[in-house]
């Protein structure tokens, strides 16, 4: 039985078929082995991809549009030779980063394309955030309709908030001289017209109701002052046609 057994395991045949299991085996090792993603390297590719300005928004930092002439094109590919537009982003939004390739920025939001990243502005200071966003929206807006804003809020009585606005007006805007002039006037007139209010409630506390008629003609062209006159009037017309007593006192 022995001597049987030797045959066999020194047959050429059965040599031959141990010789190819051990390969196959071998050939399976090396293609599994090979398959695996090597974590090390995968986690460098990894890195690599995440650009600076993606880590710095994961930190809380805003990149956002700043182009002197606005608004900023967003391309199909990171560069300007060709016609690629794609869309426009206004000065002062934020945009999404998730890459970056000699000077240009890919973006996923408000548009998915590629910007100049010279065009743009990566803060991470949240008051300088808040404060940049808002100076480009009024920037934005055009000094015309800045200067309209501000009247709009001196008419309704916000004098602080009017005189903000005018500040902003740019330079080069058309109606410049017009923002500085108002911020001569504006304060001036208010002054005037507080002055002649003060004046009318006393010249009614005193039964001198025509004085108050009077003061109406002097008070400048302004809403908010012209509206709290309003019921000052009415009282001192009522006065001069049924005496002193009047129905209801103004507040």
């Amino acid at each position: 039985m022995a001597g049987r057994v030797n045959q066999i395991l020194k047959s050429p045949l059965f040599v031959g078929g141990c010789v190819t299991a051990v390969i196959t085996l071998a050939g399976t090792i090396y293609v599994f082995l090979g398959s695996r993603p090597n974590p090390s390297k995968a986690s460098q590719l990894s890195v690599q991809s995440a650009s600076n300005t993606t880590i710095a928004a994961m930190n809380g930092c805003l990149t956002i549009v700043n182009d002197p002439q606005p608004p900023l094109n967003v391309r199909a590919a990171p560069s300007d030779r060709f016609n690629t537009i794609v869309g426009t982003i206004q000065d002062g939004e934020t945009v999404t980063v998730i890459g970056r390739q000699r000077g240009w920025l890919q973006v996923d939001a408000p548009i998915s394309g590629w910007v100049d990243q010279s065009l743009t502005k990566t803060i991470c200071d949240k008051a300088e955030q808040a404060e940049f966003i808002k100076a480009a929206a009024m920037k934005a807006k055009g000094g015309e309709r800045i200067l309209a804003d501000a009247i709009e809020d001196y008419q309704s009585g916000d004098l602080s908030s009017a005189i903000k606005l005018l500040k902003t007006v740019p330079e080069d805007s058309p109606v410049y001289a017009q923002a500085q002039v108002a911020l001569n006037t504006m304060p001036t007139q208010w002054k005037r017209a507080r002055n002649l209010y003060s004046n009318a409630q006393v010249a009614l506390k005193e039964n001198r109701s025509t004085d108050v008629l009077k003061l109406v003609n002097e008070i400048p062209d302004i809403r908010y002052w012209r509206e709290k006159f309003t019921p000052l009037v009415k009282q001192a017309i009522y006065e001069q046609k049924n005496g002193s007593a009047v129905p209801h006192q103004p507040k």
